[in-house]
């Protein structure tokens, strides 16, 4: 910027003077193309250099997948609860926001496996369902003797990732054996995309233990190296990995609310094309640049090139959540913020968190709140059942592994068809969807069907995006 300012000053620089007011004005007119945290995200950063900004939004809301409510003093979160701390950008986001203050940190405990039937502790040391110690691994109920003796092949087995993408499933059975893999891995990792280890791509979803296997070959001496030793006298901390914040992160949706000059809702765009939006009553707009922050499947029909369609048809899954509030005397009193089942107890829950103990600011004082995730395949079924069939059927599963009481009340939310599968290969499909939209004049895109589908991946995403928006017209002119 002080370059500039001396540029501007110097009439022998009228020339740049010129060039720099003509990319301000090209950058004057911004459409983004979906409300959800990733567009509201790049609204947000395009308006911070200087656009005008218009958003387009087919539904009648902000926010996608963030859905908070609030009922007799709880917070429900429908969506995302929180994001990983360790992701910085939408910490960064949160504080230019002025909402600091109100982040909290998750409180941790005791972690759970429902596996034979039963609650039990996950081995002290494991990361990620990677055990990194020893006695913990050995006294564990988790797995039977061959079970643990086949685990500790991954300390003498070759590497398995060659340099080609592989599946999680591929990758795990190979280094810890089936029954790490069936009871602590695929309950915890697979939750996170909602889909299964076997078609899942290390390199899209993982790809650090890509990086610990080449560089010490044994996963679990890897993440034992990782892992920080706990000091002597030093009492473990009560905090979690995740932050949140203390009113519910639809408040991260209405602060970047402001950003959008032009909010048009429950408006459909047909098409796109080098800086023009068709909507679907074909009327068309143009626009200096355009940010296309849809979900996966929409971008082959409003691009129109193969690599958008590829993308438009890569597998999605569907999930349901059941909120469920009680009186904190109905419900079993457990250290921890909740468990993973295993897919051998044949329940339709997937998980269970005790958002109460995870997140206090969610339930009043002497009150219990239950989330309760359920599994994609029972989805089919359950869809266009009236909300109290879901709920009960959810508590009856909720029931065969801890007791609870009569709710006061019940929440459900429907997530179909929402969350994409990096499935092997994916890195080259994006990769070719990206290349092919360099040639297209004022237009990038962003969102999680490209390189992460936490919070932080998506508002990293839309950044990015704008960045590379202001590059092309700056090469342009």
């Amino acid at each position: 910027m002080t370059l500039i300012l001396c540029l501007r000053q110097d009439s022998r620089y009228r020339y740049y003077d010129y060039i720099l007011e003509k990319w301000v004005n090209r950058l004057n007119r911004i459409a983004i193309i979906g409300g959800g945290i990733t567009g509201l995200a790049a609204a947000y950063y395009a308006k911070q250099a200087g656009a005008h900004v218009t958003l387009f939004e087919s539904q009648d809301r902000l926010g996608g997948k963030i859905k908070t409510f609030y009922r007799d003093g709880f917070t429900l979160e429908t969506g995302p609860d929180g994001y990983m701390a360790r992701k910085p950008t939408l910490t960064s986001l949160i504080t230019e926001l002025g909402l600091e203050n109100h982040l909290v940190r998750s409180k941790t405990g005791t972690s759970y496996i429902y596996v034979r039937e039963r609650l039990r502790q996950m081995p002290a040391g494991s990361v990620m369902g990677i055990p990194t110690k020893f006695w913990p691994m050995v006294k564990t109920d988790l797995f039977t003797w061959r079970g643990k003796l086949r685990a500790g092949f991954d300390l003498v087995i070759p590497r398995v990732y060659t340099g080609e993408d592989i599946s999680l499933d591929c990758f795990f059975r190979t280094r810890l054996g089936s029954e790490v893999v069936d009871t602590m891995i695929e309950p915890l990792l697979s939750g996170i995309y909602n889909g299964t280890l076997d078609d899942m791509s290390i390199e899209s979803t993982f790809p650090q233990f890509i990086t610990i296997e080449q560089k010490t070959r044994s996963l679990i001496l890897g993440m034992k190296a990782l892992t920080p030793p706990v000091q002597a006298g030093v009492k473990p901390s009560d905090t979690g990995k995740f932050l949140s914040i203390d009113q519910g992160l639809g408040v991260l949706v209405e602060a970047l609310r402001p950003s959008i000059d032009r909010l048009e809702l429950r408006t459909v765009v047909q098409s796109v094309r080098p800086h023009e939006v068709t909507l679907a009553d074909g009327t068309s707009e143009s626009f200096d640049g355009i940010i296309m922050a849809t979900s996966p499947h929409a971008l082959g029909p409003l691009l129109g090139f193969p690599e958008a369609e590829r993308l438009s048809n890569l597998k999605r899954t569907s999930s349901m959540t059941v909120l469920a509030a009680f009186d904190e005397a109905d419900v079993d009193a457990l250290d921890g913020t909740g468990y993973v089942i295993a897919k051998s107890e044949e329940n339709a829950l997937t998980a269970c968190s005790w958002m109460h103990k995870k997140w206090p600011h969610m339930a009043p004082k002497g009150k219990a709140l239950i989330r309760m995730y359920v599994g994609s395949e029972c989805v089919p079924s359950l869809l266009h059942e009236e909300d109290h069939v879901v709920a009960t059927f959810a508590l009856s599963e909720l029931r065969r592994i801890q007791n609870v009481g009569t709710p006061l009340f019940t929440k459900v939310e429907r997530h179909v068809q929402t969350m994409p599968q990096y499935e092997v290969g994916h890195q080259q499909d994006v990769r070719a969807f990206e290349e092919a939209l360099l040639s297209w004049d004022g237009v990038e895109a962003c969102g999680a069907i490209l390189h992460g589908v936490g919070l932080p991946d998506c508002v990293d995403s839309a950044k990015r995006a704008v960045e590379r928006l202001q590059l092309k017209q700056a090469v342009t002119v």
